[in-house]
């Protein structure tokens, strides 16, 4: 067999590798790898485990109070109060209102009752006895219209003298046209029956109307004025 060494080398032609070298080479890439996998640290891919945590509170919730909301809170607040006082303020007003409403209606409840009674006695007199007929009716009067009527009665008491007159006022109605807790008017419709000689001993009846004008003297009302109509 001939030397393969002592042929000529052809250019470009590769040298063929000796018989086992190829495994020789394959053997030693086994030993570069298995001696640099043994150099190698394996590294530990097994999954961690956690450790266990306490689980976190929620925080509360913090209220956030803007500026502009400060405001309208203020504004809302100010408006109630304002209702409030407006509230007392009309209920106070018509509470007075409605205290002297009562006390108007009293009044002219009793200045109607005493008017009534003052009528009949003013307006009715007995030529027999005058100056009680006359001292009555001033009871009924105020201290400066009982003067006036002193003169009044003084006229009609010497007329009665003279005819033998009797008259009895009979109220038939009384009405109250204005007033209030201390003066009241009325309206009041008077029959006045009048005997005398002049009627000839027969009664004659006169619808008068008349004002009566009442005023509060303490606990009680008194005649201040009295017109015919």
């Amino acid at each position: 067999m001939a030397d393969n060494r002592s042929r000529p080398r052809i250019a470009g032609q590769r040298r063929p590798k000796p018989v086992g070298s190829d495994i020789q080479d394959v053997a030693e890439g086994d030993l570069k790898t298995t001696e640099s996998s043994a150099e190698t640290p394996v590294e530990d891919v097994t999954p961690a485990t956690p450790e266990p945590t306490e689980p976190s509170k929620p925080e509360p919730k913090r209220s956030v109070v803007t500026q502009r909301e400060r405001r309208q809170s203020d504004v809302l607040l100010a408006a109630l109060g304002l209702v409030v006082v407006v509230t007392l303020v009309v209920a106070a007003v018509l509470g007075v209102k409605a205290w002297h409403g009562k006390q108007a209606e009293d009044a002219r409840d009793q200045a109607a009752a005493a008017g009534r009674k003052a009528a009949e006695t003013a307006l009715s007199y007995d030529y027999r006895d005058l100056d009680k007929s006359f001292a009555a009716a001033r009871a009924t009067m105020t201290p400066d219209f009982a003067q006036k009527f002193d003169a009044t009665a003084k006229v009609a008491g010497e007329l009665a003298t003279k005819t033998k007159a009797t008259v009895k006022a009979d109220v038939r109605e009384v009405g109250v046209r204005d007033g209030d807790a201390d003066r009241v008017t009325l309206i009041i419709f008077v029959n006045q029956t009048t005997t005398s000689t002049i009627t000839k001993g027969s009664p004659r009846v006169d619808l008068n109307r008349t004002r009566f004008t009442m005023v509060r003297n303490g606990d009680r009302w008194l005649v201040q004025e009295i017109a015919g109509l």
